[in-house]
């Protein structure tokens, strides 16, 4: 079952880089959380920027499904490949325009990862 939800890093300046997330934005927090110790927060923000071009992301640093038959657990994220691009800002974020149920905030500076619609 999916989950949707709004993946977002916040920058110092208020800005924010974001995208939608089609499944399991219930358990995003902790494969945020497990991305930033294995990977930068540049990466997360050009993984954001990429997610943008295609409409956003299907699942986020999920074990792939082929790690049933194979014992390969590497998170990998897959991308929705839509036509049409999907930019979440400062503007924009919390919306729920795709009836998001969990909007995950990353601070670019600490790296905390935050739960809620408010950017304040």
């Amino acid at each position: 079952m999916g989950t949707h939800a709004q993946l977002g890093v916040k920058f110092p300046d208020g800005k924010i880089s974001g995208c939608y997330v089609h499944y399991d934005g219930h358990t995003l927090g902790q494969r945020i959380q497990h991305y930033l110790d294995t990977h930068t927060m540049t990466n997360l923000v050009l993984l954001i920027d990429q997610a943008q071009t295609v409409g956003g992301i299907r699942s986020f640093h999920c074990p792939p499904l082929a790690s049933l038959i194979e014992k390969d657990c590497t998170p990998v994220t897959q991308f929705l490949n839509d036509n049409t691009p999907h930019v979440i800002d400062e503007d924009t974020w919390g919306n729920g325009e795709w009836a998001e149920a969990y909007f995950w905030l990353v601070d670019y500076e600490t790296g905390e990862v935050f739960v809620d619609r408010s950017i304040a």
